[in-house]
């Protein structure tokens, strides 16, 4: 199997519409994705046999899934299992991730992958310096929300207890953890990027138009990739993977926007929208304000 470099990478944000996206381009005929979403190769160092066979990790465990279903199948062809075999068990490093992209044929091809947005800067110089024309999405959500949805995401898995039942000192050590909170800081993962890709090879996206304009949305991204925005899959306005609706107590909410609002602030000067205009009078309004002082809204 020859070598092929990525089209593109979609680099997260965890919890902001990545597998919305992964559902829909995946349908698309003129694109290739993995067929397990979260390679987690451009973040990692790679792995032993070891891991590739045993690890409990999520990335590892549904790549040996996918292996088993095709096998199971009986139906696929050559080619599939030629694929599933790649994904489970190959080497992860430079080159398997390049032989991997070989699959799409002449589709455009790329993969999703949030953990991509916190990736430090020598590791991207040298992302930068071996996929110099890699066009990269970065999708962007309100920064309280996406927290919440995120530290949530973490205390369901694994059958533990839903983050409502968690004493308040455990979430906030949850999302204060490095790489959490590597996953809340805007700015330093903008600005980690733009100093490597030019404007032209960055599209950021906004969460709230996957429920307010999903047409639209998926067009824009379709087109920025180079593709014709005429698609839209039967399902395409409806979210996936959605949390189960925790609401967040007030005083938590308040701890975490005061976090945070650095990060709406940012977002804010940098992209002067009405999705973050949004969010920072949200930040403002769960920040209490010094006396004599009243937030101004956005």
């Amino acid at each position: 199997m020859h070598a092929r470099k990525p089209d593109f990478i979609c680099i997260g944000a965890q919890k902001a519409g990545t597998t919305w996206l992964h559902e829909n381009l995946s349908q698309h005929p003129g694109i290739w994705l993995p067929p397990v979403k979260e390679l987690h190769v451009l973040d990692h160092a790679p792995p032993g046999v070891l891991k590739r066979l045993f690890s409990k990790v999520g990335y590892h465990r549904r790549a040996r899934a996918y292996l088993r279903q095709a096998l199971l199948r009986g139906d696929g062809s050559l080619r599939d299992r030629s694929l599933a075999w790649h994904l489970a068990l190959g080497s992860r490093d430079e080159v398997w991730y390049e032989r991997l992209f070989a699959y799409a044929g002449d589709q455009i091809a790329g993969e999703i992958c949030p953990g991509y947005a916190r990736i430090e800067e020598p590791v991207l110089a040298a992302i930068a310096a071996r996929y110099p024309k890699l066009k990269i999405i970065y999708l962007l959500r309100d920064p309280i929300d996406r927290a919440w949805s995120s530290v949530a995401m973490h205390f369901r898995k694994g059958g533990r207890s839903l983050v409502t039942a968690q004493q308040r000192q455990n979430i906030l050590e949850e999302l204060c953890r490095p790489k959490s909170l590597a996953h809340c800081t805007y700015r330093r993962n903008i600005e980690a990027w733009a100093r490597h890709f030019h404007a032209g090879q960055v599209y950021f996206g906004f969460f709230d138009r996957i429920r307010e304009e999903p047409e639209a949305y998926l067009a824009e991204i379709l087109t920025f990739l180079g593709l014709e925005g005429g698609f839209f899959p039967r399902n395409a306005a409806e979210p996936v993977n959605q949390g189960r609706g925790e609401q967040i107590e007030p005083s938590l909410a308040r701890d975490i926007a005061t976090l945070l609002l650095p990060e709406a602030e940012y977002l804010q000067q940098r992209f002067a929208n009405s999705y973050t205009e949004r969010w920072l009078a949200h930040a403002r309004r769960l920040v209490p304000q010094p006396a004599g002082q009243t937030s101004s809204g956005a």
